[in-house]
């Protein structure tokens, strides 16, 4: 039952996001579109714009939930997040020196590739910080990354300062988490990484549930911690890397999926791992949904909305913990 409702809830905002928008098209439209019969003016809005613009929206919160899930069984900690451990940051930071040396030169498919490269920067400071005899130390990462998050995102705000103007609209623009990537470009740029890397922890589902039992009964069960970790955390920053690449600066989906997952089907590896998936894309995609229709004119970017979800929870389980 509980699948079958995700599902419903998927296929119906599916929908939403492909009929809703400043032109809106009824079901019947939107099936003439698939089937050949629409005006070209309806087939160029629905599959050049709102078609990749879904998509995105899927996979990129797939990749940041499955990114969240993965950090806190690293971390055995409830509150690890992508966006906490300065991966967001990164991407950020990098995006805006970009943008302010090549001013001149900003073509599109450039800016996820350097946003990803800030990612990949920004992570391993935060391994090299949070690790200890050549070991990772769960806490330690956290708030490592906690540091490399504050003091990137300082950075970030002096570079604006000094920001033309067009780079300082689409920097904060970015940061704010607007999903900005929505061309079939960004979704190639996305989907190999889902495709290979989701296989690849469902067969590793039996490891990962080991090592969410704890470090020692995993060292007793015969898992190679220090191999492990390492795998599961590279897979981590590769998912979250490549999301907020191409889907802006969005925090609190890595934080609140594995939750919502565990509490529906428990702390199974596969059946939560495939949960956190679907939960994931489900919260960004009704977020840009409610972002896009929320005001009359313009719209509330994506990240903002899961934040205004995010936040409150963030504090319950800082509260639930400190019980």
């Amino acid at each position: 039952m509980k699948w079958l409702v995700l599902a419903i809830l998927l296929i119906a905002g599916c929908i939403l996001s492909l009929t809703l928008g400043t032109l809106p098209l009824s079901i019947g439209e939107l099936f003439n579109v698939f089937s050949g019969q629409a005006t070209a003016a309806q087939k160029l809005i629905v599959v050049d714009f709102r078609l990749p613009r879904l998509l995105i929206s899927i996979l990129a919160g797939m990749g940041l939930a499955l990114s969240g899930y993965l950090f806190q069984t690293i971390t055995h900690n409830d509150l690890a997040d992508p966006g906490i451990l300065g991966i967001n940051a990164g991407a950020g930071f990098t995006v805006l020196v970009y943008l302010g040396f090549f001013a001149n030169n900003q073509a599109s498919w450039m800016l996820p590739l350097v946003a990803c490269f800030g990612s990949i920067g920004a992570a391993f400071l935060v391994y090299y910080c949070g690790r200890q005899s050549e070991k990772i130390v769960p806490n330690r990462l956290l708030l490592s990354g906690v540091a490399v998050n504050a003091g990137i995102s300082a950075l970030t705000l002096i570079g604006t300062i000094r920001a033309s103007e067009d780079s300082y609209t689409f920097v904060t623009s970015w940061l704010a988490g607007t999903i900005w990537g929505t061309t079939w470009q960004h979704v190639f740029l996305l989907l190999p990484w889902l495709i290979i890397l989701f296989p690849v922890l469902l067969l590793r589902g039996r490891t990962l549930r080991v090592m969410s039992l704890g470090d020692e009964i995993a060292i007793g069960l015969g898992v190679r911690l220090k191999v492990s970790q390492l795998f599961f955390l590279l897979c981590a920053l590769c998912l979250a890397a490549v999301s907020v690449s191409v889907a802006g600066s969005i925090s609190f989906i890595g934080l609140i999926a594995p939750h919502i997952a565990n509490n529906l089907v428990g702390r199974k590896s596969i059946a939560s791992l495939v949960m956190t998936g679907i939960i994931g894309s489900l919260l960004l995609l009704y977020s840009d949904i409610v972002g896009r229709l929320i005001l009359n004119s313009g719209e509330i970017a994506a990240g903002i909305i899961v934040s205004v979800i995010g936040a409150p929870y963030f504090v319950y389980q800082l509260l639930k913990s400190k019980h």
